[in-house]
């Protein structure tokens, strides 16, 4: 079983069943007594409320919040002795993202700066600068005196760091107000970056800036924090100072495709695999987007959210905008009764899982484009019930003692990793592999860890084929008769070092069109994948996104065949359930595994319909010799029959089942 660093602080039980309430101004005049019972309905354990920064539901005495107009007495302390009284922990949320316009004409240094100068309004507020003076001294004077005040269980801050885009999505820039441009002058000799461009040297210290800068104050906070009252759990979504990791599963009409289907296993799932002592609180958004926070997403979609959180090991956390009373979408309310009464009674299990992969997952966190490679990878996992562990790269140091537990770790378009994380990589008996454009910066180490040395970035791609060869490394394309596979956007060329193995080799395009014109392809010696002397695997193009933009199941086959070529794929079991189940297996607690399963074959892409119903799905435990099986339903936990397999079905709209497995 997991065991976390202390069980001395409250959030490290990792029990947490939360609801945010969004609160509006308006909302301080609220009923609190039917609050209560609506959280005491939803079984929820802890209350993410609205305290401070932009609106100040407290009686503050500070000149420089501004108070709610609509508040009559102290809103938060009322509700704080309330939900204490019902056994409710209560979270204070608040934002230093900006402030009432009231305080701009005297206070211009606290504000960001466009290029051209102006601050960045929307409605009756200001965007405020991390560097400026509101956010680095008066955001602690107001902590101050909410802790010093009331017994809070833990601070939320929203919106935390630095901001390039307003509340309608509108680009405003890198901010360049004096204090930035002063601090980044003395960091780096340098003058700010005028654009985001990550080809720009300077850019890319101006991404260290951030993290340095933001890291330093959340330090500032954590400190102050643990000062007044050590049981207060610090919250926002960074991983610095923080004791409760948020993420959020979110939805917005404008995203592109494809739908991020597995946003709460992955969110949840790096946290719990990089860090012992933190936890995670995923936040599951019930509304569609921001502009239409009054209408909640398909039942179905929030609750496979939901069960994702659970399932990959961290607590429920799920919001609205408001309060309930006058919330216009009751449509997914019953189904987070259902979830939260589901945890509530098995709470002991959850939490603390110890999932013992074999197949380590590296998540690149510093670019956002790198998104579409790593979730590649993850869905192919995913789909194949293969179990693996997520693990930022900024996590990997602490966990080198780990490598030779697993059998691969995977690096899908990963930018840097530390030297201490390169020389464990050399010699970690794991297979390691690479896809993308990792290390593509860093020549030396990959030719290291590889056996090539990366030559030019090649962009004319289209058109262009690879050769499934060696027929007995790529069995499977051989059985099918398919002997090409397209390859799509950049990739870079590459010398082998002698033993090291090239596979795939590159079929140069030809002409495409007209039909009468469609010859001339040609045979090269360029590969496209190789394999080194100690087995580790370099993919100098971009397998996950292809797969992850397309969903050719060619370039999952190629990275699998690669893969089993030099080590066969640990599965912790063997199943027939559809690859739209997602699985979950991790001892829970001494000799106990819970196997979990989330149907997700209601899932089309767009639309997320009621699941299919699955008749005798049946699973066989690899590693395992259960004496007793228990499925955790909603009336207890009920014993089921394991001879040599689990057999189950699940239909009428069933989307998780869970269940207890006892071993010797």
């Amino acid at each position: 079983m997991k065991e976390r660093k202390s069980d001395m602080t409250w959030w490290l039980q990792n029990n947490i069943r939360m609801i945010q309430n969004n609160i509006r101004d308006i909302d301080a005049k609220m009923d609190i007594d039917r609050h209560i019972e609506w959280l005491k309905r939803f079984d929820a354990n802890t209350l993410q409320i609205g305290c401070g920064g932009i609106t100040a539901f407290y009686p503050t005495e500070l000149d420089f919040q501004w108070k709610n107009p609509y508040m009559d007495g102290d809103f938060f302390g009322e509700i704080l002795e309330k939900c204490h009284r019902n056994g409710i922990r209560v979270i204070a949320r608040f934002d230093f993202s900006k402030t009432h316009e009231c305080f701009y004409p005297e206070h211009p240094d606290w504000y960001f700066r466009s290029a051209d100068g102006s601050p960045v309004r929307y409605h009756d507020t200001v965007a405020t600068c991390v560097n400026g003076p509101y956010q680095r001294e008066r955001s602690l004077d107001i902590i101050r005196e909410v802790l010093v005040k009331y017994p809070v269980d833990g601070i939320f801050f929203n919106m935390f760091g630095y901001i390039t885009a307003d509340y309608s999505g509108h680009y405003v820039g890198i901010c360049r107000c004096e204090n930035c441009r002063r601090r980044f002058r003395e960091m780096y000799k340098e003058e700010l970056p005028v654009r985001e461009d990550m080809e720009d040297p300077v850019f890319n210290k101006y991404i260290d800036f951030k993290k340095r800068t933001v890291d330093e104050m959340l330090t500032k906070i954590h400190y102050l924090t643990k000062s007044i009252n050590p049981d207060c759990a610090v919250s926002t979504y960074a991983t610095t100072g923080v004791d409760i990791v948020r993420n959020e599963s979110n939805s917005a009409v404008d995203r592109p495709l494809p739908f991020w289907i597995y946003s709460s296993s992955d969110n949840v799932g790096e946290i719990e695999g990089s860090y012992e002592d933190k936890v995670s609180s995923n936040c599951c958004i019930n509304a569609v987007d921001l502009p239409y926070r009054f209408m909640g997403v398909s039942d179905e979609l929030n609750q496979i959210r939901l069960y994702e959180d659970l399932a990959s090991g961290g607590g429920l956390d799920w919001c609205i905008i408001g309060n309930f009373d006058d919330y216009p979408d009751y449509g997914n309310f019953d189904s987070v009764k259902k979830i939260f009464r589901h945890h509530k009674r098995y709470e002991k299990y959850y939490g603390h899982f110890d999932p013992k992969t074999r197949v380590m997952l590296v998540k690149e966190g510093s670019r956002k484009e790198l998104c579409a490679e790593y979730r590649g990878i993850f869905r192919m996992l995913k789909e194949e019930h293969i179990l693996f562990t997520i693990v930022g790269v900024d996590a990997l140091e602490s966990k080198i003692q780990e490598f030779d537990d697993y059998d691969f770790i995977l690096m899908p378009d990963v930018h840097s990793i530390s030297e201490p994380v390169f020389d464990a990589l050399r010699k970690t008996k794991a297979v390691v592999v690479a896809s993308g454009m990792t290390l593509e910066q860093k020549s030396e180490q990959v030719k290291a860890l590889f056996g090539v040395a990366l030559n030019e970035r090649i962009s004319d791609v289209r058109g262009t084929y690879m050769r499934t060869v060696p027929a007995e490394i790529f069995e499977d394309f051989d059985r099918e008769q398919k002997q090409w596979v397209f390859l799509d956007g950049q990739y870079r060329t590459m010398d082998l070092s002698d033993g090291t193995r090239g596979f795939l080799p590159k079929v140069e395009k030809a002409m495409f069109g007209p039909p009468e014109r469609c010859f001339g392809h040609r045979d090269t010696e360029e590969y496209m994948m190789a394999v080194n002397r100690q087995d580790n695997i370099y993919i100098p193009w971009n397998i996950g996104t292809l797969y992850y933009k397309l969903g050719y199941g060619e370039f999952k086959q190629l990275l699998l065949d690669g893969m089993k070529s030099v080590r066969r794929l640990p599965k912790a079991f063997e199943t027939n359930a559809p690859k739209m189940v997602e699985l979950f297996l991790a001892e829970c607690a001494p000799s106990t595994y819970m196997l979990q399963m989330i149907n997700i074959t209601g899932y089309n892409g767009m639309t997320f319909f009621q699941p299919n119903d699955i008749e005798d799905l049946w699973i066989r435990l690899t590693g395992l010799d259960p004496v007793s099986v228990e499925e955790m339903t909603e009336h207890g936990l009920v014993p089921v029959e394991y001879s040599d397999r689990l057999t189950c079905s699940m239909k009428d709209g069933e989307i998780y089942k869970s269940y207890l497995i006892k071993t010797l």
